[in-house]
């Protein structure tokens, strides 16, 4: 989705002014989607659409100076849009001139009445490709409501939101958040969840809707993307007998089969599987966090996927794969309690010590990183190593990348 974005935002000539806000544990995964494109602003924990958003205006104004009035567009990563939707975001700046409003949005035209989706009931009718004041809005009604919300004119909420800058750090001061960036990186975790939408778009009596009348989708839920996979079953395994409208995502090596179970969704990964009805999946969210080790993790330097682990009272031996891409160079630092013995599966490399010494590293060779010393491992050509770390938890302690803010 992310790629797909990027593509979009370069052609409608976007892609050089975009900021991507991510977790920041999730940043080098986003680096290895997009490249060298955009700029990536880490969240400390997610904490919500407003402390997103709050967190890059705090970036635009502290680090890079931006102009108080410069006009701001947040959107999400994950809608399906064509490129006329990216004509209706250049519309933004000057609906907002001409109109006197602090807050512009997009909507688009429903195709039936899904409580899946908030509503946006508009002044009277919103001309095709026009803007009109905005009245109220309905998050995610039941069916029957969106029906007569649908016959009163309500678009569906794109998500899309468009103001001058000055507008949310004014909000930022009112909750007494920090327009320094790096003062707000200090305390984000601290705060509660914000959505953007409560926040600020449902209390904001000068906000006008822009009409898009192309393609939207909303790809952020199982529900909704399964229903763009072209196909029932990615990955090993089957659907068998009468299971209308399952499907199942399996990146495992082990077969997933679904036997007469409609309506669910089943998707596997290193780190757990997931069986929900699909009009529950959004569920997902109340799920407690993951206490347990990563199971598989992209790196500025590659990806690594764990294959074993014991339980931490039993050892703590880690087994995992590990791929570096070609000229990357992977930080090993010091990992408590333990050691980690690493063999070269294929490609070839250096060691580098602490001490400034070097080995070659080739395909079939051993090398025992002894614990309490630090090590680096370089590569020309890319590399494929298996990795056994002893006694105590293997915690790869990534180096954050040179072009990350802060």
């Amino acid at each position: 989705m992310v790629r797909r974005l990027c593509r979009q935002l370069e052609e409608a000539g976007m892609l050089s002014s975009a900021l991507f806000v991510i977790r920041r544990d999730q940043t080098a995964l986003l680096r290895r989607r997009i490249g060298g494109s955009g700029l990536v602003i880490p969240e400390p924990g997610r904490r919500g659409t407003y402390m997103a958003a709050a967190l890059a205006a705090a970036y635009l104004h502290s680090v890079l100076s931006a102009d108080p009035d410069e006009i701001v567009c947040v959107m999400p990563a994950d809608p399906l849009v064509d490129e006329t939707f990216f004509r209706t975001i250049a519309r933004l700046p000057d609906a907002l001139e001409q109109t006197g409003a602090k807050l512009a949005l997009i909507g688009t035209v429903p195709s039936h009445p899904s409580d899946q989706f908030g509503y946006i009931v508009p002044e009277g009718a919103v001309p095709s490709g026009g803007h009109a004041a905005v009245r109220r809005f309905a998050e995610k009604p039941a069916a029957s409501d969106a029906e007569k919300l649908i016959r009163d004119g309500a678009l569906w909420n794109c998500g899309v939101f468009a103001f001058r800058l000055k507008y949310l750090l004014a909000s930022m001061a009112e909750r007494e958040l920090p327009a320094d960036y790096g003062s707000l990186q200090e305390l984000y975790g601290r705060r509660e969840a914000d959505c953007f939408d409560r926040e600020i778009a449902e209390r904001e009596p000068e906000a006008i809707v822009l009409r898009h009348d192309g393609l939207w989708r909303d790809l952020g839920s199982w529900s909704s993307l399964s229903d763009h996979l072209g196909t029932s079953v990615v990955g090993p395994g089957a659907i068998i007998g009468d299971a209308r409208g399952s499907h199942i995502v399996n990146e495992l090596h082990i077969p997933i089969h679904v036997i007469g179970v409609s309506g669910i969704i089943a998707a596997a990964g290193p780190d757990g599987i997931l069986v929900a009805d699909k009009s529950q999946s959004s569920r997902v969210r109340d799920l407690p966090p993951h206490a347990g080790r990563p199971m598989y993790g992209e790196y500025a330097w590659g990806v690594r996927r764990v294959i074993h682990a014991d339980a931490p009272d039993s050892g703590g031996r880690t087994i995992a794969l590990a791929s570096l891409t070609p000229g990357a160079v992977r930080q090993m630092p010091e990992e408590p309690g333990g050691d980690t013995l690493i063999t070269v599966l294929s490609g070839e490399g250096t060691l580098l010590r602490l001490d400034g010494s070097l080995k070659p590293l080739r395909r079939g060779e051993t090398v025992l990183l002894a614990r309490g010393e630090r090590y680096a491992l370089q590569t020309d050509s890319g590399m494929e190593l298996i990795e056994v770390h002893n006694g105590g938890p293997a915690h790869m302690l990534e180096q954050d990348d040179a072009n990350e803010p802060g």
